[in-house]
């Protein structure tokens, strides 16, 4: 696969993805609300604030059942794309379809595409992230798209790979930070698992690439980079570009 050609078609591909979703969440709530009577007769126009109340809360429900629906699209969409394989994949030469290699690329573009339509969600698709990181549908979504986690924040870090980011108890990621689970120099791109273990503080506007390992009570000082493959040890406070170990914290249990 050319990267050129390969590129190409991941905008392609995540044009079609996005009006698609946009377009299936639209025709579905439009349909729920017409064939319930869901919708206001009521006039706008002239309309007293009681009347204009019940509109905003007639379109305040469509809004919700649109984003429901939307999550739910990407949790099926989800369900048919396979994880790639953590691994070094070659950019620098064509690779054909047969070559194993390729195909995991491919899902690659595949969940990139669905990782970019929930982060960049068109209107009125803006509570995506709530219904996503809340119950019911969290229950189905966090253990599909990742990342693994069992701390939830009320900001959404933009987690590129989401599949390949583990974060544990605890943890607090700043606004604006963002979390990898790959490595893309123009040669090859490498998928490598992120982990971020339990009380952990990443601070805002942060950028930590793939296979980076961030033990237990470590701070990343704001605006900081993780460089590829680093380890951080427990208790640690690295801040820089890139991101350097300035000293112990607080000292580790022994």
């Amino acid at each position: 696969m050319n990267m050129n050609v390969g590129l190409q078609f991941f905008l392609i591909l995540d044009m079609m993805v996005r009006l698609h979703l946009w377009g299936m969440a639209l025709a579905i709530t439009c349909t729920v609300f017409s064939r319930f009577g869901l919708w206001k007769s009521l006039p706008l126009q002239g309309a007293s604030f009681g009347d204009a109340w019940q509109w905003a809360m007639t379109i305040s429900n469509w809004i919700i059942l649109f984003n429901m629906v939307y999550v739910v699209e990407l949790i099926v969409l989800r369900l048919l794309i396979p994880t790639p394989r953590t691994g070094v994949y070659p950019t620098n030469r064509p690779l054909k379809m047969t070559d194993p290699r390729a195909r995991q690329l491919v899902y690659a573009c595949f969940l990139g595409v669905l990782t970019k339509a929930r982060y960049e969600a068109p209107f009125p698709a803006f509570l995506v992230y709530h219904f996503s990181a809340i119950p019911p549908l969290r229950w189905l979504y966090v253990p599909l798209f990742g990342p693994k986690t069992q701390s939830t924040n009320v900001t959404d870090p933009l987690c590129l790979d989401p599949s390949y980011v583990e974060i544990g108890k605890n943890v607090v990621i700043g606004s604006n930070a963002t979390l990898a689970g790959h490595i893309q120099v123009p040669d090859m791109v490498a998928i490598r698992k992120t982990v971020i273990e339990d009380d952990v503080l990443v601070g805002a506007n942060s950028i930590v690439f793939g296979g980076a390992h961030i033990k237990k009570g470590a701070i990343v000082a704001a605006g900081s980079i993780v460089a590829p493959y680093t380890v951080i040890g427990p208790n640690e406070y690295w801040s820089g570009v890139p991101a350097v170990k300035i000293r112990n914290w607080r000292e580790s249990p022994a």
